[in-house]
């Protein structure tokens, strides 16, 4: 019975870490790591489980199919936009001490699950969305 369930779980998590990118994904001249967009998802995840949304992030990322973005995740979402700063800092934000979220955004689902990595940078409309490179 627990090797059984030893391999279930093993399982679930190579699945996790296998739809993450495998290597630096590259918006614009921004260089993300995969701890990069991991930390950016779990302070995303957090902010969300605990109510604090700074500037109203995370919010609901809504799929576009006019920008043809795969997202690496399971289902029909909803997924969550969350800002990924380029100097390896948390996005943190408050209405006494403002901070830009910037161009780029990671993509997960309410459980943490890594969708994509996303940039404002090049995209056809002031707030539409292209994929990464690498992602």
């Amino acid at each position: 019975m627990f090797t059984k369930t030893f391999a279930v779980l093993l399982l679930a998590a190579s699945s996790a870490l296998a739809s993450l990118p495998s290597g630096t994904v590259t918006c614009g001249s921004n260089k993300y790591s995969v701890s990069s967009i991991t930390a950016a998802i779990n302070a995303g995840v957090k902010d969300m489980n605990s109510g604090n949304l700074p500037d109203d992030y995370p919010h609901q990322y809504y799929d576009e199919s006019s920008e043809d973005i795969d997202l690496y995740c399971s289902g029909n979402g909803p997924w969550y936009e969350f800002p990924i700063m380029p100097n390896g800092e948390i996005y943190t934000s408050t209405s006494s001490d403002y901070q830009s979220p910037g161009t780029d955004r990671v993509i997960f689902t309410s459980s943490g699950t890594y969708c994509a990595v996303v940039t404002h940078t090049g995209a056809a409309s002031y707030d539409g969305f292209v994929a990464c490179k690498g992602d």
